[in-house]
């Protein structure tokens, strides 16, 4: 089992989070994250909520989908997912963590959140802090 960071950067805004998203896979040659490594989330004032994540249609098979699907319906309360929806300990997140971001992504809002290594983490830091936002991590476990 490997055990990487999870960071959130949760927006007020609904759109800000696609933006941010939109800016690293601009930026995917200079940035230490992998794009796949990297998904937006926006979740409606309607409570719906919608993934945004980038793939390769030249890979045959996109596994980080039904992963970032499971780990983002267990932590942000969305319609229609209860076949994925786990808790956060199953994914071996911090409590802290998972209330802070109920916190951070009321209806309306909006989030990037990103598997980073804790190296990767701490060269990282000052440009996510100049992406705004409310930044949030904890460490998760992910099977190999």
């Amino acid at each position: 089992m490997m055990v990487k960071q999870l960071v959130a950067l949760a927006y007020v805004d609904e759109h800000r989070a696609v933006e941010v998203l939109a800016l690293l896979q601009r930026l995917h040659t200079d940035s230490a994250v992998p794009v796949q490594d990297a998904v937006g989330v926006v979740r409606g004032t309607d409570w719906n909520v919608k993934l945004h994540h980038y793939m390769d249609l030249a890979q045959p098979e996109d596994a980080a989908v039904p992963f970032w699907r499971g780990l983002i319906a267990s932590l942000v309360l969305a319609p229609g997912t209860a076949d994925c929806r786990k808790t956060g300990q199953d994914y071996g997140l911090l409590p802290e963590f998972e209330h802070e971001l109920r916190m951070a992504m009321p209806p309306g809002s909006s989030a990037v959140f990103m598997l980073v290594t804790e190296s990767t983490l701490a060269a990282l830091l000052d440009e996510l802090y100049r992406m705004g936002g409310t930044l949030l991590n904890s460490p998760i476990a992910l099977c190999d």
